[in-house]
């Protein structure tokens, strides 16, 4: 084995040269909770590096290379090496005949004995380069994400901190744009490093955690490390090189600086707090490096900083820094012409660009303005005079010279453009504009737009927040970064609205506002919304006015169908297509050719929603309704949910009739979808939809829906008291008003809050009467559920022959109607009663049965449950490395399932795998979140997993006394949950110890 990526097979490729293209892979995992994907790197001829939680749970995963290009093969895979702590995974798989040979990846390590910050780079696929190919089916391109790694962050962790260019769209704000980016190989020079793990959305998104792989082979055991190096081809696994070191001083550096002659002052002042934007500044130095490209255009809405990146870039190009690191010479020349200082028209170009040549040039370049020759002469006279050598030229605010299609409206500027791509020698242009030239199809080939359409990220904006106040007059040094963070987030991080919300504290003397105040009322603020609103709104008539209210109010991307459908009946004879055209040629709506959507930009989506009035016929309510019953409209019928795509636009008309002042209504479709949004996973995100009804329905109905609805999300989320309220409430509102169907729902939700909390007595009285509802009513699929339920309070009980009769009754239920849900939940209440009953092996087989048939129904209920029983049934049997992959893979599912409860129960039970393993560090770690999980949950075991911890402190310290009185202590805190490990091991283990002490 070998760590220098020598090839070990002829004629394979070695790995030398670093990252191979051929060698990424696309993991391709089906489980329980379907289809998902995640990447990966060939490190070996059969081995694949990845992230555990990529293909954790799986039932089934793929590899894939070259996806989607000649060459393209598969191969099934399966899981060879794991460790949950660091989240690093190796698969194993067959490669097909013809797939080519490789020798083992190159490893190092990133030292993080100094300080210093080193290149890195990984390529994947994540969520945010999904596509639509021409078939209609949706697919992930590769993305390469060039980054830095900073050598002292993270240390506590044992993690790599990689700071990359930010995702260029967040298509589901539930969901990272960066999933599925999980499992890269991070590469730093030609050595892998670590692997991306982890996105944190708080850190905003151009910060990524990785796994180092020199961390993972030093905290595993002794036989775990040989097995993994064995995997990846390492010889020292304790002793990787470092990949940072032995770098050629000034490899690959651009040649030398020379002196630039810059004309006219830098179109941005401040530059030296320039804040971000490297991989805005990265793309402009290469499109500028390039001979092919005349002109690149910065566009971008107003406030964006388009002026300031522009005057960045030619600040480092005076430099001879070029931003990229392209190895491009130093322009002789810069030149600044912008629209809002000296003035921007073709004598002011013409000159300001002579003034940058040598005396004789400039001399000529004037008798040939003074002869008064034609304007196209005078202009390839002063493109001849640059000959061969680079000329920049910054024209800065470009749209203040054009019309609202894009042609410029002086005709001496048409020309010169004209002859810019026309000439042999011309400069390269850098233009900042609102909205690009107009210019012919085939001249845009030779130019390169660059658009600013996101804000500063979190970080920047909150520095320049506290550098606006640099006196810490206006009170901003003593507001925390979460309380700059929300103000930069309110604003959408647009550097000129951080700006005029402070001027906005500095210039009102009399009010003396506070941040949080200007935020409240901002898009009402007339000084703020002067410097923000897009020039050419003033000019527009009602009917573009009407379309950019529409727009306003939906927020998000739509289709023409719904602003046509919207606007038609509140402004007769409005022709849409018509003004959406303009508005798209005015750059104020953007759009999306592969989705066919249009949108404003967000900063400008509010300033038009504080424009509109509050009532009226185009008023702020009016418009909202007609949103709610746009989306209520086009909304997908139950019976054709299958994930949470599907519930989308019934969430966007909650949020539409909330804003329209329709609480009741809103609330009677988050009913609707709240539970089955709870079954897939989505529970904080229902809490907090019914966070925001609370003190405003006025409808009995409404309130109901709401009550059941909020009180199954805090079943799965909890508080578990909480549930219980909620469901108490209901069940007498319904009794009320004689809606069985809604007591039927309380009365199960009620029942199961009592049996996870472990008051089994008045669980399995309510949900019997939940059984007996729903037979009356007719409806089996609930029937199911509450019997399922009531086995599982049997279990508990220590009634096993009872919760397999509960079983029984479920498989005859799924037999008489074929729902594959109630086939599940038959296996579901199996493994439960047999895991109580201590029949291990048949545990293992019910459980394996019950992940198959909820992936079948398509549903993740209760697959993290029956993976923590198989790893608790194979844990009992003595096979600890096997639990650990099992409870691992539960872990993973409950969190998925944003289910705390599951979450420290699984916790718990891997903790006791550790103590099993000697490992006791890890046991205590893993404890003390279970206790944090179960007490986030209002368990009636969260003190088990402090206990524990305790226990394994203790032990780890060597005092076995006080690690036996700890285990005892968790013992006596999991009371009856059988999903737990068993009291009495961990009772048996506390008198070994005694003894072991005495």
């Amino acid at each position: 084995m070998r760590t220098d990526g020598t090839a070990a097979v002829p004629g394979g490729a070695g790995g030398s040269g670093g990252l191979d293209p051929h060698r990424i892979a696309e993991v391709i995992v089906t489980a329980a909770a379907g289809g998902r994907r995640g990447s990966g790197y060939r490190v070996a001829h059969a081995a694949v590096l990845t992230a555990l939680h990529v293909v954790a749970g799986a039932s089934g995963v793929r590899v894939r290379f070259d996806a989607d290009r000649p060459g393209q093969w598969a191969a099934p895979a399966r899981l060879a090496w794991s460790d949950p702590e660091t989240d690093v995974a190796v698969l194993e798989f067959l490669p097909p005949p013809g797939a080519p040979a490789v020798g083992p990846a190159p490893f190092g390590r990133i030292g993080d004995e100094r300080h210093a910050v080193i290149d890195v780079h990984a390529a994947g696929f994540p969520l945010w380069k999904r596509r639509r190919g021409p078939d209609g089916r949706q697919f992930r391109e590769l993305h390469q994400a060039d980054g830095t790694v900073a050598a002292l962050s993270n240390l506590r962790t044992g993690t790599l901190e990689v700071t990359v260019p930010v995702a260029a769209a967040d298509p589901d704000p539930q969901v990272s744009p960066w999933s599925g980016m999980s499992g890269a190989a991070l590469w730093a020079g030609s050595r892998i490093v670590g692997v991306v793990a982890e996105h944190h959305r708080w850190e905003g998104l151009g910060r990524l955690t990785a796994a180092r792989i020199d961390h993972t082979l030093r905290r595993v055991d002794a036989a775990h490390r040989d097995r993994l190096a064995r995997l990846l081809g390492i010889d020292e696994p304790l002793a990787l090189p470092d990949a940072a070191a032995g770098a050629a001083p000034g490899a690959g550096a651009p040649p030398p600086a020379r002196t630039v002659k810059v004309v006219g002052l830098p179109v941005a002042h401040g530059l030296e707090l320039f804040k971000d934007r490297d991989e805005v500044r990265t793309r402009i130095g290469r499109h500028l490096a390039d001979p092919a490209i005349r002109m690149v255009t910065v566009t971008g809405r107003r406030g964006m900083g388009k002026s300031a990146v522009a005057a960045k870039v030619v600040a480092m190009l005076e430099q001879g820094d070029w931003p990229g690191g392209t190895a491009t010479a130093s322009p002789a020349a810069i030149v600044n012409v912008s629209t809002r200082t000296c003035g921007l028209s073709l004598e002011r170009l013409y000159f300001d660009c002579a003034r940058a040549m040598p005396p004789a040039r400039e001399a000529r370049l004037r008798e040939v303005w003074a002869a008064n020759h034609l304007v196209q002469d005078r202009i390839g006279e002063l493109f001849a005079a640059m000959g061969d050598e680079l000329f920049v030229v910054v024209m800065d605010n470009l749209e203040d010279l054009l019309q609202d299609d894009g042609t410029p409206a002086d005709g001496e500027l048409a020309v010169f453009f004209d002859c810019l791509f026309r000439a042999r020698h011309a400069p390269r242009l850098l233009v900042t504009s609102q909205i690009p030239l107009r210019l012919p199809p085939e001249m845009r080939r030779f130019t390169a737009e660059v658009e600013l359409a996101e804000g500063l990220p979190a970080a920047e904006s909150v520095t320049l927040l506290r550098e606006l106040d640099q006196g810490g007059g206006l009170g901003l040094a003593r507001l925390s970064d979460e309380q700059l963070l929300k103000a930069a987030v309110r604003v959408h991080g647009v550097p000129r609205a951080l700006e005029l919300l402070v001027g906005a504290m500095a210039d009102d003397l009399l009010e003396l506002p506070t941040l949080q105040e200007v935020l409240e009322d901002f898009t009402l603020r007339g000084d703020v919304v002067a410097g923000l609103a897009q020039d050419r709104h003033r000019r527009l008539g009602e009917d573009a006015r009407t379309v950019l209210g529409v727009l306003a109010v939906l927020r998000t991307p739509v289709p023409r169908e719904a602003v046509e459908w919207i606007a038609g009946d509140l402004l007769p004879g409005l022709d849409t297509p018509r003004v959406m055209a303009r508005l798209l040629r005015m750059r104020m709506v953007s759009a999306d050719r592969a989705t066919r959507t249009y949108a404003l930009h967000p900063l400008d989506a509010d300033l038009a929603y504080g424009a509109l009035p509050d009532g009226g016929p185009l008023g702020r309510r009016s418009l909202e309704r007609r949103a709610a019953d746009w989306y209520a409209g086009t909304a997908p019928l139950p019976a054709d949910w299958r994930d949470l795509d599907d519930v989308q636009a019934h969430r966007r008309e909650f949020a539409h009739r909330l804003r329209a002042g329709d609480a009741d209504r809103a609330a009677m479709v988050l009913g609707a979808i709240g539970p089955w949004m709870t079954r897939h996973g989505s529970a904080l995100a229902v809490i907090s939809m019914h966070l925001t009804l609370e003190g405003k329905l006025t409808d009995d109905p409404a309130r109901l829906a709401h009550l059941i609805s909020h009180g199954h999300a805090r079943l799965s989320a909890g508080p578990l008291t909480q549930a219980v309220d909620l469901f108490t409430e209901a069940a007498g509102l319904a009794e009320r008003l004689g809606d069985r169907k809604a007591l039927q729902d309380a009365v199960f939700g009620l029942g199961d809050a009592h049996r996870q909390l472990g008051r089994l007595e008045d669980a399995a009285a309510r949900l019997a009467r939940a059984a007996d509802l729903a037979r009356d009513n007719g409806d089996t699929e609930a029937e199911a559920h509450a019997v399922l339920s009531l086995s599982l309070a049997h279990t508990t009980l220590g009634d096993g022959e009872e919760a397999l009769a509960g079983a029984d009754r479920l498989s005859g239920i799924a037999a008489g109607t074929r729902d594959r849900l109630t086939a599940a939940r038959a296996w579901n209440a199996r493994f439960t009663a047999l895991l109580a009953l201590g029949r291990w092996e048949e545990t293992i087989t019910a459980g394996e049965q019950a992940v198959r048939a909820y992936a079948e129904a398509g549903v993740q209920e209760a697959t993290d449950y029956a993976l923590n029983a198989q790893g608790v049934a194979r844990l009992a049997l003595g096979r600890p490395d096997e639990a650990a992959a099992s409870l691992g893979a539960a872990l993973a599912a409950a969190s998925a399932m944003e289910n705390p409860r599951t979450e420290g129960v699984c916790l718990y039970n891997l903790a006791w795998t550790h103590w099993t393993r000697g490992r006791f560090e890890e046991a205590a770690a893993a404890a003390e979140r279970a206790g944090a999980s179960l007490h986030r949950a209002g368990a009636a075991e969260a003190g088990a997993g402090g206990a524990l911890a305790d226990a394994a402190r203790a032990r780890a310290a060597g005092d076995r006394e006080a690690a036996a009185d700890a285990l005892d202590r968790a013992a006596g805190e999991t009371g009856r949950n059988v999903e737990m490990v068993r009291p009495a091991w961990l009772a048996e283990e506390a008198r070994t110890l005694r003894t072991a002490a005495s």
